[in-house]
């Protein structure tokens, strides 16, 4: 549960009164554009940035407790290190520093399969694609079946086979009773998997509910650009093209 959040950098306000709740079985996004918050959000859920205000409580204990970091798999949207690791290492690694938790096997070899990897998983990390290195970076926190999986930027650097996979993926997570919360600027992604969004503007909350609470008759984007203002310039726009 986050509650009335408030992130800061120095003078700089990140997000501010965030609240919002990922139940089990669900699929939350935060969506928006590039530093509305979403990053520092799902940092600050994770344990690696404090709080200036409000809370952060992850299945009933605080953020950045020892406790609270054993509830969450974290895939970042910028996996980094361990480049001298190939995939199969890495999940070998991951797997000895959660102590072999039950099934981890079993579902990183599935996870490996579903995303055609395999032929890659012993190609060390630094020689792989961005794209390819974030797969790596999921499979070894799926795998981990925490009760809260936070995926930064859900489908920067996939190709379209990958995130129809990642997709079906995050929804099987919420099938076996996990939450998982995302953040992504890939509205149409967000309005196939998601069953709750909150729609973020320079760090504040503009809209939130159910997709079909949010989206309306019509769709994200367009509940998004009529949120934030956007929805008359981009008929400017569209005005203006008319010359070209």
């Amino acid at each position: 549960m986050v509650d009335r959040l408030e992130l800061r950098y120095g003078d700089v306000v990140a997000v501010s009164q965030l609240s919002f709740a990922v139940e089990p079985g669900r699929v939350v996004g935060l969506l928006g554009p590039n530093g509305c918050g979403k990053t520092s959000t799902l940092r600050a859920v994770v344990g690696l940035l404090r709080p200036v205000g409000g809370r952060v409580v992850v299945n009933g204990v605080p953020q950045g407790s020892i406790a609270a970091r054993a509830q969450v798999a974290y895939v970042p949207d910028e996996p980094t290190g361990l480049d001298e690791l190939c995939a199969e290492e890495l999940l070998a690694l991951v797997r000895t520093l959660y102590r072999s938790p039950a099934g981890y096997d079993v579902r990183a070899e599935a996870l490996v399969h579903a995303f055609d990897i395999a032929a890659r998983s012993r190609v060390f990390l630094g020689a792989l694609s961005h794209g390819q290195r974030r797969i790596v970076s999921m499979i070894a926190a799926f795998a981990l079946a925490r009760p809260l999986v936070v995926v930064d930027e859900a489908t920067a650097a996939l190709d379209p086979e990958a995130v129809a996979v990642l997709r079906e993926v995050l929804r099987a997570l919420a099938r076996g009773g996990g939450g998982v919360l995302l953040a992504t600027q890939e509205l149409a992604f967000a309005e196939r998997v998601c069953d709750d969004v909150v729609l973020l503007s320079a760090g504040r909350v503009v809209a939130s509910g159910t997709v079909a609470e949010v989206a309306g008759e019509g769709t994200l984007e367009q509940a998004f650009l009529d949120a934030v203002g956007a929805g008359s310039r981009l008929a400017e726009v569209r005005r203006d093209l008319g010359a070209l």
